[in-house]
This record gives structure tokens, sequence and C-alpha cells, in this order.
């Protein structure tokens, strides 16, 4: 008996990290691509196709691999919910969800299934195949696992049948919305018990059934008529807990239910070809994409469906029937992906490696998971073109059974890759893996870590040696080598390397424009300091106003010196005072320790305490407290037990007093 009657429909109710790479019209790469599991594997490509950008996203999954299946997910009949919810839902140890897609269309205002569903040969929903070539599923046509495990896309012919008083007439389906020319059968699991059909039927109830739940291919079941709802009448019909109901339209369907009676017994039975007798499960959808390796869809290619650009979802199975592909490729994002017409997807998929092929439900429906390593379960991975997951009536699960293992692969991230000899390098441990790519417990003591072009403190380089290395990781007995590259920076100053041991302060008030150089690019950290220069450096240090000073008395600093003003900032704030009795600024004097600890101790208001550690300093000292406060606040520690006061002051020690004042400031 051929499958079930053919509806005529309108338009089919379903909902159908990185910016453009700029590649040339034909061009193809490889973003990211890695196994998931012992048994699947996952790949994201970007190409042009046809000038289009696309974002296609492949799960590979070897049915081969003991510890892989392909399932699917069906939620209770009229309910939705995220191809992430339903993997959530069913993902334990053991049973690992690794990838996953959204399977096949539903009806949006029902939530209902619209066409075939079965698992282990219970019938979970009849469906529907559409008229007209113009349709997504126009042809009945499946994808599942049969009892040998094998993947399969083919045909099926699906049997429903009523049989009374010697006259068989087919059902049209089961559990769906009455419409045009129908037979449908209804049972207790339909929308809350009710057939919530229009008058323009005739309805027979039946209770007393043989059997009226988890129907299976085979199943042949009975009723008694019970009652009649007359065509015409506006009653909502109650499923009876322990029957069916037939609700008839058309000339010959009404013909047959007009002959049944009260207390006549009828007969159900349900039945589909022998090859999918014993599948795990079969999922009908459509159209078909792929046949024999080569394009071949049984939509009208023409068609408005099939020319849409849109996003797409498809499953399909290599030649062997043990490779399974679960492919999508998102759409209506300009610059990311456009969306392919049903030809180019076809296409792709021939070119993938397809025997066969079926179109699933896609538009914004289109959803694909795959486990991120570190990960116990799938994630989202593509972009949804509304911008969130759609919920669906059914989705296509990738799952690992493998159990937890031991440690096999590790990964470690590293603050960077590429600093300047001085830098730090931070690394964390990112994942611990199994044999079967299963996130195991991370434990970072047994993390150990060596480099040639620095020393570890923890988890931190502390680069001292420029070059190209690695840093050698070992978590127990696993160990990987990360490429690292240390450079010498390049100074603002020829004569001050940034290895040298002062460097990183001179640069940091070098960045600050505290200090600068000769206009032959050096330093010269070895030249004694002037009264000017400690004074030009404070000025700066202290950001001081140098538009509007009072004016300054010195001799030997006239209005029209180079430097007038910033001498009258620092006079003004009291820091440097002049000599001579004021008379005199004497700029180009050497500058003594003694003085420079009084300069500084003005300068960041330092207070003194505690006693004093230097012999060469007494108390009569008129920098004795400034010298004190420096100590105090770490920011000399002299020469042993001597101070030195009188000594000069050379560029690089200035420097040195300097920065540490500013920093404590912070």
């Amino acid at each position: 008996m051929k499958l079930a009657k053919k509806v005529v429909v309108g338009v089919i109710a379903s909902f159908l990290v990185f910016q453009s790479i700029g590649m040339q019209s034909g061009s193809a790469a490889t973003v990211e691509q890695y196994p998931v599991s012992s048994g699947v594997k996952y790949k994201e490509n970007r190409e042009v196709i046809n000038g289009y950008d696309q974002s296609i996203k492949v799960l590979e999954v070897n049915l081969q691999d003991q510890y892989t299946k392909l399932d699917l997910s069906v939620p209770k009949i009229g309910t939705i919910s995220g191809t992430t919810a339903q993997a959530k839902y069913v993902h334990r140890d053991g049973n690992r969800v690794v990838g996953a897609v959204n399977g096949s269309f539903f009806d949006t205002k029902t939530r209902l299934p619209m066409y075939l569903i079965a698992q282990n040969d219970i019938l979970v929903n009849s469906g529907i195949v559409a008229s007209g070539r113009d349709q997504y599923v126009n042809e009945p046509i499946a994808f599942g696992i049969d009892a040998s495990k094998k993947a399969q896309i083919d045909y099926f012919d699906l049997d429903l049948a009523a049989a009374h008083n010697g006259t068989t007439m087919e059902i049209t389906s089961m559990n769906k919305v009455r419409t045009e020319n129908n037979l449908i059968l209804y049972t207790p699991d339909y929308m809350g018990g009710y057939t919530n059909s229009n008058q323009y039927g005739m309805e027979v109830i039946f209770t007393g059934a043989s059997k009226n739940k988890d129907l299976k291919f085979g199943d042949k079941i009975t009723g008694t008529v019970s009652a009649i709802r007359p065509y015409n009448t506006n009653t909502n019909t109650q499923i009876p807990a322990d029957g069916f109901v037939l609700s008839a339209h058309g000339t010959e369907n009404l013909q047959f239910v007009k002959q049944m009676k009260i207390g006549d017994q009828v007969e159900v039975s349900i039945n589909i070809d022998d090859k999918w007798k014993g599948a795990q499960y079969i999922l009908a959808s459509g159209p078909r994409l792929v046949d024999n390796g080569n394009v071949s869809l049984s939509i009208d290619p023409k068609s408005q469906r099939a020319l849409e650009r849109a996003p797409r979802t498809a499953i399909a199975v290599d030649r062997t029937l043990t490779k399974v592909f679960m492919v999508t490729v998102d759409g209506r994002a300009e610059g990311y992906s456009k969306g392919m017409n049903l030809t180019e997807f076809a296409q792709y998929l021939v070119k993938l490696g397809a025997y066969k092929a079926l179109n699933l439900d896609g538009g914004g429906s289109t959803t694909m998971l795959a486990r991120k390593y570190g990960n116990d379960m799938a994630s989202l991975i593509n972009k949804p073109s509304d911008g969130w997951e759609r919920a669906v009536h059914t989705s296509l699960q990738a799952i690992s059974t493998a159990p937890t293992g031991t440690a096999s692969m590790f990964d470690v991230g590293l603050s960077s890759s590429s600093v300047t000899v001085g830098d730090s390098i931070t690394v964390s441990l990112k994942y611990v893996l199994d044999q079967f790519y299963n996130p195991l417990t991370k434990d970072s003591s047994k993390l150990k870590l060596s480099s040639t072009l620095g020393t570890f403190e923890g988890t931190t380089l502390k680069t001292k040696t420029p070059g190209e290395g690695v840093i050698v990781a070992s978590y127990g007995n696993l160990t990987k080598e990360i490429p690292i590259k240390v450079t010498i920076e390049e100074s603002p100053f020829s004569d001050v390397p940034s290895t040298s041991k002062y460097y990183p302060q001179i640069k940091y008030l070098f960045d600050r424009d505290i200090i600068a150089g000769y206009p032959d690019g050096t330093y010269r950290p070895a030249t004694t300091l002037k009264r000017l220069d400690a004074a030009l450096l404070l000025v700066r240090a202290l950001k001081l106003d140098t538009t509007n000073v009072r004016d300054v008395d010195f001799l030997d600093v006239p209005k029209e010196y180079r430097f007038y003003k910033e001498i009258a900032a620092i006079t003004n704030a009291g820091i440097i005072n002049g000599k001579e009795g004021g008379t005199l600024f004497d700029p180009n004097s050497p500058l003594t320790r003694a003085e420079m600890a009084a300069i500084l101790q003005r300068a960041f208001k330092l207070q003194a305490s505690g006693e004093m550690p230097f012999t060469d300093v007494p108390e009569a000292s008129f920098a004795y407290n400034a010298i004190l406060s420096l100590y105090a606040n770490d920011i000399t520690k002299g020469y042993g037990t001597e101070y030195r006061p009188n000594g000069s002051v050379d560029r690089v020690q200035y420097a040195l007093f300097l920065y540490r004042a500013v920093t404590k400031q912070q």
C-alpha cells in the first residue's frame, strides 16, 4: 500500500567569531578543525562561493568507532526546545553529547512535527508528504540508523490503514490537524486529549482499544465504536483514555466512516517497508539534495524555496553508510556568511564526500553544537541568523559513550608569546584531556615549567635572554613545547641598552617626559648632575606651572636665560633655594648627595623616622633629616654604613632616586 496521502499545503509553517577575511571568489580556508571525541571531528571552512562569503561547519561522525553513536532527540510531542537544551537533557557520563544539529521541520503554531518520526519501531509521528515540486518535503525520504547500525537516507513506505466490514481505507496521518481530504487517527497523546477539529468533518469515537500508545510497526489495534460526532457539528471531541478517534473529511473518507455504527469494531494497522524495520530511528525531511554521489534535488531547483539564499542544515552519508556528515552554513550575515541556495548546498555536500544527503530545517533554526577542548558537553558554535538559538522539535546528537580515561593531552595559555627582555610571561593551564578528549580535573601542582630564555617564579617566566626559544611544559608524563620570542627592546638612548640594569627606571621616566637625552641620542648616565639638571627634572616630575611664575632675583639667571621660568617655578615652590644669601642659583654647579636629599624631601614631602643608619651624616648636618627621610622611604640604601653626603650625583643615580620617589607617591 502506498505510504500516506499527499497533502496539498501552502507555505510550510516552520522556522526554517569572525569578520570577513577578504577571500577571493572561489577561495577556501579552514578556520578551525579538531577531533571532539574518538569518533567525531569538527571543522569550519570559510569559502567564497559564487561571490558570497560562506561559513560552513561540519561534524564528521564515524559510526564504526566503538564509542560513538548518533541519536535522535524527540521532546514530548507538542513541545519544542533549543538544540542545546535537548543536549543537556540527555548528557551524562557515558553518554556525552559532543555535537548536534537541529532536526526536521515543525509547525510553529501547534509545535507539532510535520513529518515522519519513529524510534525503535515505535511510530512517534506519522507526518505528511506535501504535493507540489515547490515544497520541501514532496517525497517520502528519511534519514535514520537501520537495524544493522548503518546510516540510511532513503525512501520509506508508511502504511496506516483502517479496516471496517471488509473495507480498508488509507489513514492520511496520525495526531495532526485535519485538513482537506484527510482521514486522521487521534490518540490520547494529542494536544491535551481533544481533536480540536472544525465542524467540516465527521468523527468516530472508539473505546476499549487493544492498544492506543507506543504504536509500533506491525501493530494491528482494534477498537469499538462508542460515539459519533456528525458532520457540521462544533463539539470538540474528547479522545477516550482507552480508545482513539477517526476524523474524516472528503467524499471517500466520509463515505467510509458513515458505514460505522455504535458497537462496530474497527481495526487499525501500522506498518512500514522492511528496510526500515528495526531501525533505531527514522526522521523524515527534505528535499533530498544528493543521491549516488551526485546533486539530485527532489524539489524544483528553480522554485522560490530552492533559490532562496538562507542558512541551511543537512545530514549526509558516505558510500559505506558508516560515516555521517552533519553540516550547517550560516546565513543572512553580510561579510561573514550569506547563506546558500539548495543547489549550491548540494554541490558543496558532493564536494565534501556525500553519497546521499537530505536537507533539514534551516533558516533561523539552523543550529550546530560542537564540544570545545576543556568542556564536557558540546556548545553552540555557529551563529544563528536571529542572533540567538531557536527552539526546535527534534535534533540529531553525536554522542560519545567512552568512559573517563587517563590524562593524554593538555594545553597551556600564555599571557604573551613575544616580549622584550625583562618582561614576564605568565603560563596558565587551559585543559587536560583523556584519550577520548573528555576533560579531566586540572591539577596545577602537576604543571612543571622551564625555559632557556629566563627563569620561572611559579608560573611566571622572568625573561633574561633574547632569542627565539620555547617554554617546556610538563604535566605528569606529558610534555609539550610552546614557542616564544624574546627581543631586545629598542632603547631611546644609544648608551643605555634595554639590557642595562637601570634601563626600566630610566625608560619609565623617559616615557613620562621627565627625563630627556642629548641631541646626539645619548643619555650619558655617568655624567655629573648639575643643579640646573635637577631643577628641570623635578619641574617635569611635579608638573609645575612654568607659565605664571613670580620673578626671582638671581644674579646668574637673567630673565633672558633659557631656563629662567623653570628655575623660577622650582624656586617659587620652595624646593631649590639660592646660594650666597639667595643672590645666586649657580645652575652649573654639581649637585651633592646631601643637596639631592634635601630637594627630594621638599619636592615629595617625605617624612623622616627611625634612627640614622649612616655614620658619616652628623646630626648637625643641614641634610640630616632629609637623608633620614630617603632611608625611611626606601629611596636610598647608601654605601653600607655610609651615605657620602658630599659626593657628587651622576645622571643615573639621580634617575634611580627620582624614580623611587615618583613611584612612591602612586
